[in-house]
This record gives C-alpha cells, sequence and structure tokens, in this order.
C-alpha cells in the first residue's frame, strides 16, 4: 500500500510545525560532521519558532510542509530574492531549505517535495530554480543531478567556527507553454 504524500502552504497556525522539523531534519542531516556546540548554537538561532514566524511573514518567502499518512514528514522554504554566484536574482526562485526526517527518506517524499518545487517555480513565472548544497553532501548531490541541477558556482555558508563551502545549483524551468 503506498501512502499518499500531500504538500501544504504553511502558515502562523504551522509555526511550531516548522520549528521542530526544521530542528529535528537539521540535526539529524549535520549532527555527525558539527561540533555539538556549532550545530546546538546554529539551530536555535535559525529555527526558533520566533524566527520561523518572522519568515512567514516576509512575502519573500513560502514554506509548506510534506505528510505522509497525516504526519508531517518534512518541509520546503522557497526564497524570492535570495543571491549568490552564477545566480540572476530576476528570474531565479531559492528553494533555501528542502528537508524530510530520516524515518521519511527513501520514501518518496523528498521527490515529491523537490517536484512540488520545481512546479511552484514554474507557476511563478522563474526561469530558474536555484539552491545551495554542501560540497562534501554527495547524497544531496546526486538527488539534484537527477534533476538536471548544474553547479555555477560556490557560496560560504558560516557558522559557529565553521564555515562550509556550498556548490550553488540551478535548474532550468520550462514554461508549462513550451
Amino acid at each position: 500500500m503506498t501512502e499518499t504524500i500531500e504538500i501544504k502552504h504553511a502558515g502562523d497556525a504551522e509555526t511550531n510545525v516548522l520549528s521542530v522539523l526544521a530542528t529535528v531534519t537539521f540535526y539529524e542531516a549535520y549532527f555527525d560532521q558539527d561540533t555539538p556546540i556549532d550545530i546546538a548554537n546554529y539551530i536555535a538561532e535559525s529555527f526558533a519558532a520566533e524566527q520561523i514566524a518572522a519568515e512567514i511573514a516576509d512575502p519573500a518567502v513560502e514554506f509548506y510542509i510534506a505528510y505522509r499518512a497525516e504526519k508531517a514528514v518534512g518541509y520546503i522554504k522557497l526564497l524570492r530574492g535570495g543571491e549568490a554566484e552564477g545566480i540572476d536574482t530576476a528570474n531565479s526562485l531559492e528553494l533555501k531549505r528542502i528537508y524530510v526526517v530520516e524515518r521519511a527518506w527513501r520514501s518518496g517524499v523528498g521527490d515529491a517535495m523537490l517536484k512540488f518545487a520545481i512546479e511552484r517555480t514554474r507557476g511563478l513565472g522563474f526561469e530558474h530554480l536555484w539552491l545551495g548544497v554542501w560540497q562534501e553532501n554527495a547524497r544531496a548531490l546526486g538527488f539534484y543531478a537527477k534533476y538536471g541541477f548544474e553547479k555555477v558556482g560556490t557560496i560560504t555558508f558560516p557558522y559557529g567556527d565553521s564555515v562550509g563551502i556550498n556548490d550553488v545549483l540551478r535548474l532550468a524551468i520550462k514554461s508549462s507553454k513550451s
């Protein structure tokens, strides 16, 4: 039996759900390569409910939550106006965050969320969807390559005593009229 994956827009009522999803998924993704203090400080600063609420209120930001069997298992954050090497901000939408809880890896949730982000980008009339991904995250790099994302630059990701180098990946979005 295949479980249905639903992706729903997240607003004020989902602030705490987003805060928890962001905390859990970021920790699961990076706990084994970062110091406990750096990762804890980053999570406390970036994913506090107050921070998420401020981002929800920003008209340049859109959040979506992925539900599998009616349980929140992942989320997407889309951002208009993000800047990076190789990106034309005027015609590009940033996939700022896309995370799935570890229990739901390899279940189709990540694919459903990325396909949703691509369709949302197309629906908003942008020509490119882009993101930054840590250069050492082979699993994520392979995932994005499968969809045709290409490296167009790099961007630094500083936090705590660490500075990561992220590849900037971009996907050309074909118009639904083509």
